[in-house]
């Protein structure tokens, strides 16, 4: 009895033995086979493409991905990420063991990605936006996901993220917008690709905002920033929601609503913008209208002294302010 116990033991460690030692060879081989589809990517796309990591993981038992130190590098757009942690189920880590790495990525349709220190640089103009952390759900077909991204291709299938992410920073330099920070951002994404076109819908959230703005406007301006109590170079603001939709083959976006909501105001912004693909500053807003509502008696008493100055007749209390938007988005008219 004792050695019929013994050798089914022994055969039970033999057997735990092999399947721990085939984990480990299945998430070695899953990490060479990544990285050669990456970089089998990367050679289909055009020339000003680059991208770089210092290494690909893959946990041996979860499946799990993790790619670090990433820099992506196309055209004028440099985009650097510390890592990129992506959640799968254990069966599509055993679709890229026995279908291979672009079958096996063809079959996984949803997934969590966490992303550490993201951040994009336009080296033409300097345009920064960074992020501390970003965690994104997403859906549809990591595949094609994956070669639109590298190839700059069409893909026909229907892509959903959801993501939050940790301290947001915008910065543009020599620019009205000068930099805004928030602690949280806040995105739904739609996106398709049908055929030559493509569309998206798109929420986007800030919230706990503060807006640096650039040194002329903090001088132009510094009366009333003061006067509502406020450092010239930090304006706080509650949140902003931006509601858009778009379809390459207008050319329009539609501007649903573009809402920023401070103690002082809620500003509200509804419309179209005609966009110049090539150069944003070109593009020009359409039917487009700006609400000014929700005002504090602070906000109101400052409006009032700034209509004895100039003329213009602004709200009393309880009203709304309605301005006519059109032309060029950097230049634009205002019809009051």
């Amino acid at each position: 009895m004792h050695k019929k116990t013994f050798i089914v033991t022994g055969l039970l460690l033999v057997l735990a033995a092999g399947i721990l030692a085939y984990h480990f060879y299945a998430a070695a081989s899953a990490e060479e086979t990544l990285d050669n589809t990456i970089r089998e990517l990367s050679g289909r796309a055009d020339t000003t493409l680059s991208i770089n990591y210092s290494g690909i993981e893959v946990s041996p038992f979860s499946g799990d991905i993790r790619i670090s130190d990433i820099t992506v590098i196309r055209s004028q757009n440099i985009q650097r990420a510390s890592r990129a942690d992506l959640d799968l189920g254990y069966a599509d880590f055993l679709n890229f063991m026995i279908w291979g790495a672009e079958a096996g990525l063809k079959r996984v349709t949803s997934g969590k990605l966490i992303i550490g220190d993201l951040s994009y640089t336009n080296r033409s103009s300097f345009t920064e936006v960074k992020l501390d952390s970003l965690s994104v759900d997403y859906s549809g077909n990591l595949w094609n996901l994956i070669v639109l991204g590298v190839t700059g291709g069409n893909a026909q299938i229907e892509h959903t993220f959801r993501a939050v992410g940790n301290r947001f920073r915008y910065y543009q330099p020599e620019s009205t917008a000068g930099a805004v920070t928030a602690d949280s951002l806040h995105l739904n994404l739609l996106f398709g690709s049908h055929g030559s076109t493509s569309s998206f819908t798109n929420r986007v959230r800030l919230r706990h905002i503060t807006w640096n703005p650039p040194e002329n406007i903090q001088e132009k301006y510094r009366f009333f920033i003061q006067g509502f109590g406020y450092e010239t170079d930090a304006i706080p603001f509650r949140e902003l929601l931006a509601d858009v939709e778009y379809g390459s083959g207008t050319g329009i976006v539609n501007l649903s609503e573009i809402k920023i909501t401070s103690e002082l105001f809620t500003i509200a912004l509804e419309g179209e913008l005609l966009l110049h693909a090539n150069e944003l500053s070109r593009s020009e807003l359409r039917n487009t209208s700006v609400r000014l509502y929700e005002m504090s008696s602070r906000f109101q008493n400052v409006l009032q002294q700034i209509g004895k100055l100039t003329g213009l007749k602004f709200p009393e209390a309880g009203e709304q302010m309605q301005v006519r938007v059109k032309g060029p988005l950097t230049a634009p008219d205002f019809e009051f």
